[in-house]
């Protein structure tokens, strides 16, 4: 087995891989909720989401703080990597209730 890479740029490499993997997962999610929800809501939701990830961008880059050394920048990359896989976990939760409707 590998040993994992634990300098400041092995993390922010590791982070960077499962942002993208979560990113992508969120993107599908949110495809199938588009896809269960009625017409009339599918406004509402691209304003949630909207407003969502302008909270999760302004929420990750208050914990890049400067004066937090080089893990400032890993910090900001976790935050946006856990928030992205709550609001995955979140959509879907939506669409597994709109489409039990």
């Amino acid at each position: 087995m590998e040993r994992p890479d634990v300098t400041t740029a092995g993390m922010h490499e590791c982070i960077a891989a499962e942002t993208a993997r979560q990113d992508k997962a969120l993107n599908a999610i949110y495809k199938s909720l588009q896809q269960a929800i009625s017409p009339a809501r599918k406004p509402r939701l691209l304003d949630a989401q909207r407003a969502w990830l302008k909270f999760r961008d302004a929420n990750c880059d208050f914990q890049a703080d400067p004066d937090g050394g080089t893990l400032a920048g890993v910090n900001a990359s976790a935050c946006v990597m856990q928030m992205t896989a709550e609001r995955a976990k979140e959509l879907a939760d939506l669409a597994a209730e709109a489409g039990a409707r």
